[in-house]
C-alpha cells in the first residue's frame, strides 16, 4: 500500500510563533520507520545561503520527526518567522511523498477573511438571463462570499434579494449595486456599489438638476483639452452623485471594446483618475474576449500609481449569464477577493486597499493584481483554500436554492469545521 497523506492542516497560521502541524497518514510502509516533516520560509529565510549549502539541497533546513498523535495523525511543532508562504514537505526515508504550503500571517491579516465577490453582474431585471435569486445560488455554488447585483439603471433588484436572503443565511451577502449610464443609454457606465439609494432615478426623474450640475462641473472645469467636455463632466456627476448616496463610484471597462471603440479614451481615463473623479478602478473586466483590454488597463494603472495616484481596485465579470465556460460569458473568471473583518467592512477594504482584482482561467492559472502584500496572499488562497471550500459551498447553495433551512444548516457547519481547521490564528 506504500504510505499515503489523506489531510494536513492548519494552512494559515500565525506568524512568529510557534504552531503544530497535523498530517493524517495511512499505509503499510509506516511501520517500517518516521515519517519527518521540513518546513522552510519561502521570501524571507531563517537560514542563510553559504558556500555549503546550495539553496536546492533538501538538508539546507532540518528535518524534523513526526509524533504520533491516534488515529493515523502525526504532528509536529514548527517556528514561524515572518509574514510569507512556507514551502512543507514530508518524506519517509529517502522518499519524499508529500509537497504543500502553508502561509504565516502578522496579527492584523490575521483578523481578516477573504470575502470572494463579484461587483458587476446582471440579472433578467435588465438584460441579464437568470432571475436575482438563480443568480445568487449559482455564485454561491463555486465559493463567492458576496455578490453586488447591478443591473442597468436599476438598484431594487440588489436591496431586494438581500432582503430575501437574510431570514435564511449569514453566509452570503448581496451588496446594493447597479450600473448607471446616461437616461436613453450610452458606451460609459458606471457601477455604483453600496449606495443608501438608487442614482439611475435622479438621472431620470430629475433632468433640470443634473443640467445644472453638469454644468457647474463644465463651469468649473477646464475640459477643453478633452475629446467630449460634457461626457466628462456627466461622469464626473454621477460619480459625486453616487458618493453622496454613500456608494462607491467604479470606473467601469474602460477599455471595453464597443461600436467599434474603446469605452474612454485614454485622455478621459487619465482625467479622471488625476481629478480623482473616481473611487475604485474595474482593473479585471469580463467583457474582454482578448485581454487587450485588461492589459492596457493595467498598464494606465501602473503609469498612474508612479505618478503619486492612489487607485484602489476591483475584478468583476460582467456576467450576463451565471454559467461557467460559456461562450460569451465571464462567470467566475474575473472577480474580487476583499480582505475584510466581515460584510460589514467590504466597502471599506475596498477603499483602504484591502482588494485584489483576479484573473481566473483555471484552479492553477490566474492571475492576482493589487497590493502586494495582499495579492500574493491571494495567490496562496486560490490555490490552497478556494477549491476545497468551493467544493463545501456546493451543498450551501442547493439548499439555498431549495430555501431549506435545516440543509443550510447542515452545510455551514461543514464549512464552519473546515474553516476551524484551516486557520490557526
Amino acid at each position: 500500500m506504500g504510505i499515503q497523506l489523506t489531510e494536513t492542516y492548519p494552512k494559515v497560521v500565525a506568524a512568529n510563533s510557534r504552531q503544530t502541524l497535523y498530517f493524517s497518514l495511512c499505509g503499510s510502509d509506516l511501520e517500517s520507520g518516521v515519517p519527518q516533516v521540513k518546513v522552510q520560509p519561502m521570501e524571507v529565510h531563517t537560514v542563510s545561503h553559504a558556500p555549503e549549502y546550495l539553496s536546492h539541497q533538501e538538508d539546507r533546513y532540518p528535518w524534523i520527526s513526526l509524533t504520533p498523535a491516534g488515529d493515523g495523525l502525526y504532528c509536529a511543532p514548527i517556528d514561524f518567522a515572518g509574514e510569507q508562504r512556507y514551502s512543507v514537505k514530508v518524506r519517509l526515508g529517502d522518499n519524499v511523498f508529500y509537497s504543500g504550503y502553508v502561509y504565516g500571517v502578522d496579527p492584523d491579516l490575521a483578523a481578516l477573511r477573504p470575502y470572494k465577490g463579484d461587483t458587476h453582474l446582471h440579472t433578467n431585471c435588465s438584460d441579464g438571463w437568470e432571475s436575482p435569486w438563480d443568480t445568487i445560488c449559482a455564485y454561491r455554488a463555486v465559493g463567492y462570499d458576496f455578490v453586488a447585483i447591478t443591473d442597468h439603471g436599476r438598484y431594487y433588484p440588489s436591496v431586494d434579494t438581500q432582503a430575501q436572503l437574510a431570514p435564511l443565511t449569514d453566509r452570503f451577502y448581496v451588496m446594493p449595486g447597479e450600473e448607471v449610464h446616461p437616461k436613453g443609454g450610452s458606451c460609459f457606465h458606471i457601477v455604483s456599489l453600496d449606495a443608501g439609494r438608487g442614482v439611475s432615478p435622479v438621472l431620470e426623474q430629475q433632468p433640470e438638476y443634473v443640467a445644472a450640475e453638469v454644468d457647474k462641473i463644465l463651469a468649473q472645469r477646464d475640459l477643453s483639452a478633452l475629446p467630449d467636455p460634457w461626457a466628462a463632466a456627466f461622469r464626473t456627476f454621477v460619480a459625486r452623485e453616487i458618493r453622496r448616496a454613500g456608494g462607491i463610484a467604479v470606473m467601469a471597462h474602460p477599455y471595453w471594446e464597443c461600436g467599434g471603440e474603446y469605452n474612454y479614451q485614454t485622455v478621459e481615463f487619465l482625467h479622471h483618475w488625476r481629478q480623482g473623479d473616481f473611487d475604485a478602478l474595474e482593473l479585471l473586466a469580463g467583457c474582454d474576449d482578448t485581454g487587450n483590454g485588461n492589459n492596457l488597463q493595467e498598464i494606465l494603472w501602473n503609469d498612474l500609481r508612479v505618478e503619486g495616484c492612489r487607485i484602489p481596485v476591483v475584478g468583476a465579470s460582467d456576467a450576463h449569464v451565471p454559467r461557467d465556460r460559456c461562450d460569451y460569458d465571464h462567470f467566475n473568471h474575473q472577480f474580487t477577493l476583499v480582505f475584510a473583518t466581515g460584510y460589514d467592512d467590504l466597502s471599506a477594504g475596498i477603499m483602504d486597499g484591502r482588494a485584489v482584482a483576479v484573473d481566473r482561467r483555471d484552479d492553477k492559472f490566474f492571475r492576482c493584481l493589487g497590493p502586494y502584500r495582499y495579492a500574493k496572499y491571494a495567490r496562496f488562497l486560490m490555490r490552497e483554500y478556494y477549491p476545497a471550500y468551493g467544493a463545501l459551498t456546493v451543498a450551501h447553495a442547493a439548499a439555498l436554492a431549495a430555501q431549506d433551512t435545516a440543509a443550510l444548516a447542515a452545510a455551514e457547519a461543514q464549512i464552519d469545521a473546515f474553516l476551524a481547521k484551516f486557520y490557526a490564528l
